[in-house]
């Protein structure tokens, strides 16, 4: 059966609630069409192909790898020593300790994030717009550069602990280096993720039901409960499994802050395992292969939920609603805000700057010898110039391939639907639910084994990159395509256009927004990324985010910061560039 027949056939499905109205089509048109569908039957295999091996590659790598006692690429036998390992008591303890902390983290995550976006959008809050600005730009803070950051404040020799000796305070103390510090940092970083999630369910529902509370005599208290949380439900219950995925997945923040403190998650016992001797690869594989299974589950639930959550009565745009007055509550509310910016994202930003201008650390400015020595070396390093060229290169060019991937995804599992479109979804949002670190030892077992010239190039990360999150691109430009009447390619098929013309001459041009949304939130996805890249890059093909890694992980304090302070710079720039030269991308 041909794409065209299929995509024909598919069509009475109605996804996503819509009618297609391709049975209107003229058969004159249906034959110009199909004339043309040689080709797409040739792109649709490519893409599946493609896909496929993106997604499956690593997975099956791993698969061998656990089953194996040597490193990648080295002789060995097979055993299943590894998986009896699981259940060793040291395995165990390292799953416990990473579902308590990531369960904490999403439930103070999900209770702040709900809170501010309740108080931003549902009360008579003066600034809206600039706390979601500053939300927003603390949601593409690097999670890493903010655990190095609460570590130059919140470790024994850090900023806190020296205040409290300068000030002669010695019977308190501070130490980040603890499940509570991971904690702590996690809900720093993932508040902005739950308020970006739950405030477009919130602007979107029907105010009349909070309204006809309120004139029942409901108090706000009352309507919150009764009202709001109700109708939150199913967005609130996706947001927390997302906030969940993502705290499992977490690389940074617990390597930087836990291992010091001997707090060890599975993310950072991958790493563990993989970098530092007695190196057990196969055993790593098989963690890693746990902890995809956990997050995966918690992402098929998250569909689910988002499917269902559809029915909840919404209106599609914000209703008219009568602001709840804050009254005497508005100064601390007010505090409560400026006090999560400041300290997810002024303090951070300061404290990084500061560290990155002294020769040695100290609490007190007035003692501190400063220089600007790092910024010298950063000037004159080739290691580093090239580690910005990377950077570049890999979030500009890897952005574009997974736009254009994403786009030719989104076409045939929203618009056409040949057969097998539902399997090709399902590859696409398969990696979604592994781990960065978790999908590079896939790449790292996969590459030592295949034919393929790729370990130690920067082709390999940017496949890593666009597998890990080829998601948002499909579900960005995919969301378009099911908005847009079909009526508009079938005109140009009646006009003589081929299935690509009207592609590229109508659907691409009305997508332009949601491509552009898509290429700046892959972009920035690239360019922080580091828990894919940490154990398959080169000394050619180290980034910007390994460079700050690998100064930390030296004790270089001074130079990790005034790197971090440089990826900062060039992150608001690019996001400023892109936001300028895309307006479509504004819109998320």
């Amino acid at each position: 059966m041909s794409i065209l027949q299929s995509s024909q056939l598919d069509q009475g499905e109605g996804r996503f609630g819509l009618e297609a109205s391709s049975a209107r089509v003229r058969p004159s048109a249906v034959k110009r069409a199909a004339a043309h569908d040689g080709v797409l039957t040739g792109l649709y295999v490519i893409v599946f192909a493609i896909v496929a091996f993106l997604a499956l590659v690593p997975l099956a790598a791993l698969v061998i790898g656990s089953l194996r006692d040597t490193s990648p690429g080295m002789p060995g036998q097979w055993t299943l020593a590894n998986w009896i390992n699981l259940a060793s008591p040291g395995v165990v303890e390292t799953l416990l300790t990473t579902l308590e902390v990531a369960g904490l983290s999403t439930l103070f995550a999900m209770v702040m994030g709900t809170a501010l976006a309740l108080v931003i959008h549902r009360t008579d809050f003066r600034w809206p717009s600039t706390m979601t600005g500053l939300l927003g730009l603390s949601f593409y803070f690097p999670s890493f550069i903010l655990a190095m950051a609460w570590i130059v404040i919140g470790s024994p020799g850090g900023v806190i602990n020296d205040l409290l000796r300068l000030l002669n305070i010695e019977s308190v103390s501070v130490d980040i280096y603890s499940a509570a510090g991971i904690v702590f940092v996690m809900v720093l970083h993932q508040v902005p993720f739950v308020y970006l999630t739950i405030r477009g369910p919130i602007m979107g529902m029907d105010p009349s039901y909070e309204e006809a509370a309120r004139t029942a005599g409901a108090s706000p208290w009352r309507m919150l409960r009764s009202v709001t949380l109700p109708m939150l439900s199913y967005a609130l219950a996706s947001s927390a499994l997302l906030c969940l995925v993502l705290t499992l997945e977490q690389f940074g923040i617990p390597v930087l802050i836990g291992v010091p403190g001997h707090v060890t998650v599975l993310a950072t016992q991958i790493y563990l395992l993989c970098r530092f001797p007695p190196t057990a690869y196969g055993l790593a594989a098989a963690i890693g292969l746990t902890l995809a299974a956990i997050t995966g589950i918690a992402i098929l639930l998250q569909r689910r939920l988002a499917r269902g959550g559809r029915s909840v009565v919404t209106t599609g745009k914000a209703g008219k609603i009568t602001p709840i007055p804050l009254g005497v509550w508005r100064w601390p509310v007010n505090l409560i805000c400026g006090f999560y910016i400041a300290v997810s994202l002024v303090l951070p930003g300061l404290i990084l700057l500061y560290t990155s201008l002294i020769k040695f650390f100290t609490a007190n400015p007035f003692d501190a010898a400063f220089t600007f020595r790092n910024y010298i070396y950063i000037w004159n390093s080739e290691e580093t110039q090239r580690a910005i060229f990377n950077t570049v290169i890999v979030s500009g060019g890897g952005a574009l391939v997974g736009v254009v991937l994403g786009i030719a995804c989104s076409y045939f599992t929203v618009r056409l639907r040949p057969t097998g479109y539902r399997v090709l979804d399902a590859l696409v949002m398969l990696p979604f639910g592994v781990p960065g670190i978790v999908l590079g030892l896939g790449l790292l077992w996969a590459y030592a084994y295949l034919p393929l010239p790729l370990y130690g190039t920067l082709t390999l990360i940017v496949l890593a990159y666009v597998t890990r999150f080829l998601p948002y691109a499909t579900e960005t430009s995919g969301a378009r395509f099911v908005q847009l009447d079909r009526s508009l390619e079938e005109a140009a098929w009646t006009a003589g256009a081929s299935r690509l013309s009207g592609v590229w001459r109508i659907l691409m041009p009305l997508s332009l927004p949601s491509l552009q949304s898509s290429y700046f939130l892959l972009f920035m996805a690239f360019f922080r990324e580091i828990s894919a890249t940490i154990l398959i890059f080169t000394a050619s093909t180290s980034v910007l985010s390994v460079s700050i890694w690998s100064s930390f992980e030296q004790a270089n304090w001074g130079l990790a910061s005034a790197l971090s302070i440089l990826a900062m710079i060039l992150m608001v720039a690019m996001m400023s560039l892109l936001l300028w030269a895309m307006p479509g991308a504004r819109r998320r």
